[in-house]
């Protein structure tokens, strides 16, 4: 029975192949009718219903983890992109919808047509996004919508989708990289402590790529820097005082790239001033990506690089790029599970790497304001662990 107990990173995802749970009469969900921009958390609800789907001839989940991510707050919000349909499946008086993009589940029940892609026991996630992961059981009716992460130890398993395939895709979707690793190839990133980073350093490194990763200035910066260079993999911290810094960008920069260094990548989670100092130390005819922006200032590029440089900016969305080629997200995912299993991803720590919100469904009556806290908290990432007896 799945215990989520220290130590968490020994959790993994295997398939037992039998029975392990009855199939629930009633699904618990947090829904949500409205949006807020100012106030996204109060438009939640925590709603009980019978699910319209057959369970008998669907592909039956539990959940295990969900992370509170950024999309997932600014669709309460109302201003992301992508929101899901609004539907009265939930017995509500008004359309809603359940909340959530991002989450690990693990199979309870496989009817016989979807026997050959599934058993009882696998991890699985969603193929894509707006499906509704902030709940304690899901029904799947087509197994395609399904990925397995068998493998993965639960916190990586729970983050793949969103962190991990960003990662993953934006090292390696975009540029020719030297195959041999031969060749002193870099790329330059932003928001170097962010969970998207502290992945690109380590695939990077798995593939014979240099990482330089900027992070702000701070008290700690050597302790924090040591740890990103020691435990994640990145061959150079810098703070945003040296990135910004023209004379550094001169004299110090080409020591730390080495004879014949270039930097050919370039990925953008911060945007303002940041955004143009990483394009700066980009090579001729290179890329800079942008995914993020956490500063919410504007990307502002200067034209020379443009005329003289051939610089490309291009963005990069994780659910535009699954619309447009599932198949490719499955094989991410792989591509992901691969490297961890060879040990070139770390093990996340769920008290140092995250914030967790436990979610017991034998005696879940405060969860809803626990995710409300979760939704409003500041610093480490909020994930949400199902506790089931």
């Amino acid at each position: 029975m799945f215990r989520y107990s220290v130590p968490i990173k020994n959790i993994m995802g295997t398939p037992t192949g039998r029975s392990i749970a009855t199939l629930p009469k009633s699904f618990k969900s947090l829904i949500y009718s409205k949006h807020d921009v100012d106030n996204c958390s109060e438009v939640l609800s925590v709603k009980e219903y019978v699910p319209k789907e057959n369970l008998k001839e669907s592909i039956v989940l539990r959940t295990l983890a969900f992370p509170i991510n950024p999309s997932d707050i600014n669709q309460l919000q109302g201003v992301y992109p992508s929101i899901p349909e609004k539907t009265l499946d939930f017995s509500t008086d008004e359309p809603a919808a359940v909340a959530g993009n991002e989450g690990l589940f693990e199979v309870i029940h496989v009817p016989t047509k979807a026997s050959d892609k599934f058993k009882v026991g696998d991890w699985v996630i969603p193929l894509k996004s707006n499906q509704g992961t902030w709940t304690d059981y899901k029904a799947i009716t087509n197994p395609s919508d399904l990925i397995k992460v068998n493998g993965l130890d639960l916190l990586s398993a729970a983050t793949v989708s969103v962190n991990g395939c960003t990662a993953y895709q934006l090292v390696n979707n975009y540029i020719k990289w030297d195959s041999t690793g031969s060749n002193n190839e870099w790329i330059i990133q932003n928001a170097g402590t962010s969970g998207v980073s502290k992945l690109v350093t380590q695939i990077a490194k798995a593939r014979g790529i240099k990482t330089l990763s900027v992070i702000r200035d701070r008290d700690n910066f050597d302790e924090v820097a040591q740890e990103l260079e020691n435990k994640y993999g990145a061959t150079k911290v810098i703070s945003e005082t040296m990135n910004n810094d023209k004379t550094f960008g001169k004299q110090d920069l080409p020591k730390i790239l080495g004879p014949n260094g270039t930097i050919k990548l370039a990925l953008n989670s911060v945007g303002g001033k940041s955004s143009s100092s990483i394009a700066r130390k980009l090579e001729k005819n290179a890329l800079m990506l942008t995914y993020g922006g956490m500063s919410k200032q504007p990307v502002s590029l200067p034209t020379s690089l443009y005329i003289f440089k051939g610089l490309t900016s291009k963005g990069y969305w994780i659910t535009e790029n699954t619309k447009k080629n599932p198949s490719e997200k499955v094989e991410t995912v792989e591509g992901f599970i691969k490297l961890y299993q060879e040990g070139h991803i770390e093990t996340p720590n769920l008290s140092r790497d995250f914030n967790h919100i436990e979610w017991d469904v034998s005696n879940d009556k405060d969860i809803l304001e626990k995710v409300k806290e979760g939704i409003n908290a500041k610093g480490k990432k909020q994930i949400v662990l199902l506790k089931w007896k």
